[in-house]
C-alpha cells in the first residue's frame, strides 16, 4: 500500500464532502423558498380547524361533524373555520376519490374583509349513491393548496 493512499483518500473524502453539503443547502433552500413565496400568496387567509360535516348551520358552521359517511348521503360539507379572509382573497375546493380528483368547486372571491367565520364547501350526490372509498378534500387559496380534510364514504 502506497503511503500516500491513506492521506489522499481522507482528503478525496473531505473535497467531496464539502462539495455535497452546500448542494443539500441549495435544495434546502430552494424548498425554504417556494413556502416563503406560498406564504406570499395565501398571506391573505388565516384558517383554523378544516371538518366535513352532514350539515350546515348558521354563519355556515359545520352540523354532525363526521368524516365516515354512508354512500346515500345528499351533500358532503367540509367547513373550515375562517379567522380572517381578505377582500379578494379567492377560494376553491379540490375532492378527490382514491387518490384521483373528481371534481373541483366553483370558486368564491372574498367581496370584503371577513373575520370569525365559516366557509363551506360542498359535494352534492347527484345519483342518488356516491361511490364508496377514500376521500379527500383540498381547499384552496389564490391557487395554492392551504388547508384539507380526509373522510370515508362507505
Amino acid at each position: 500500500m502506497n503511503r500516500y493512499s491513506l492521506p489522499l483518500r481522507l482528503t478525496m473524502t473531505i473535497v467531496i464532502i464539502s462539495l455535497l453539503l452546500p448542494g443539500c443547502g441549495l435544495l434546502g433552500g430552494a424548498e425554504r423558498e417556494r413556502e416563503r413565496e406560498n406564504e406570499d400568496v395565501t398571506q391573505g387567509i388565516d384558517l383554523g380547524d378544516v371538518v366535513t360535516a352532514e350539515g350546515i348551520g348558521e354563519n355556515n358552521a359545520p352540523v354532525n361533524e363526521t368524516d365516515d359517511f354512508s354512500s346515500s348521503q345528499d351533500i358532503i360539507y367540509v367547513v373550515a373555520e375562517a379567522d380572517f379572509i381578505e377582500e379578494g382573497t379567492t377560494l376553491f375546493a379540490r375532492w378527490y376519490r382514491d387518490g384521483e380528483p373528481i371534481e373541483d368547486s366553483s370558486e368564491i372571491v372574498a367581496d370584503r374583509d371577513y373575520r370569525d367565520t365559516y366557509i363551506e364547501f360542498h359535494l352534492q350526490n347527484l345519483e342518488n349513491r356516491l361511490e364508496e372509498g377514500d376521500y379527500r378534500v383540498e381547499i384552496f387559496a389564490n391557487g395554492n393548496p392551504v388547508e384539507e380534510a380526509e373522510f370515508k364514504v362507505g
